[in-house]
């Protein structure tokens, strides 16, 4: 089907009255080489605090388009807060495709640390993702506001025989996970694929060699609660959910689609 340009045009002039014009321009046209650039796949809605500019950030896609990752995005439903976005990078912020950053989110990289984001990954509202080597996030994750991903412990614990430990491990998060609200990450951990973390959940440690994938994780610390489960990541059918479960309340269905 062909698309009509009038409506394009008008897309495009309608998103770029809504945007925070001069940081847009300025984070595409200053971190991506020019054939990304000229086509604005970094879009900023709001207000931007930039600690630190040192780092790179890099689209791995050879799909590049108009708004593919947002900053500042009033996409949530039950909170939207107006906060400023806080962004200190020193390191590598490495995107795989569209990603989506809701508003006061505070993202943090040290020197030389690396962070990977998946296709289709989204985060909540007044989440911080503070990266000191690497952290990974695979494809479809979904994290919900509030959240907290940690890749070190900041400080340094000495035993009885003066022995300090170091105090950083790399996080990975597998594809089509979802993270409640309020969830803290912290260093070292791995989710596998497919994986429910629970509102108010602490994760550490390797959740793929204990349960792998599909599974629930609830409590603090987190633990296994469930497995042979996993999220909804079409849209178009959680609404369809919304829809029969509105008319169907209370009630469980087998959806086939």
């Amino acid at each position: 089907m062909a698309r009509n340009p009038l409506k394009i045009i008008g897309f495009v002039l309608t998103t770029l009255l809504r945007l925070n014009l001069f940081q847009t321009l300025y984070f595409n046209f200053k971190w991506l080489p020019f054939r990304q650039a000229y086509r604005l796949p970094v879009h900023i809605y709001g207000k931007l605090n930039w600690a630190n500019k040192s780092g790179k950030f890099l689209i791995e896609n050879t799909q590049i388009k108009f708004g593919m990752i947002v900053f500042g995005a009033k996409h949530e439903v039950v909170i939207c807060p107006n906060t400023p976005s806080r962004i200190f990078n020193a390191g590598t912020v490495i995107f795989k495709g569209p990603a989506m950053f809701a508003r006061g989110i505070n993202l943090t990289l040290l020197e030389d640390s690396v962070l990977t984001i998946g296709r289709n990954f989204s985060i909540g509202s007044l989440s911080r993702i503070i990266v000191f080597r690497n952290m990974t996030f695979g494809d479809q994750v979904l994290v919900s506001w509030e959240t907290q991903f940690f890749d070190t412990d900041f400080h340094y614990l000495q035993d009885k025989n003066q022995v300090i430990k170091d105090n950083c491990a790399a996080v990975d998060i597998g594809n089509q996970v979802w993270i409640g609200t309020r969830a803290t990450i912290l260093k070292g951990t791995r989710i596998a694929h497919k994986t429910v973390v629970a509102a108010g959940a602490v994760c550490s440690g390797n959740y793929c060699e204990k349960h792998g994938e599909s599974a629930l994780l609830a409590g603090v610390p987190a633990r296994f609660v469930r497995g042979e489960m996993d999220y909804v990541t079409d849209k178009r059918q959680e609404w369809k959910l919304m829809q029969y479960f509105k008319e169907h309340p209370n009630t469980a269905v087998k959806w086939e689609h």
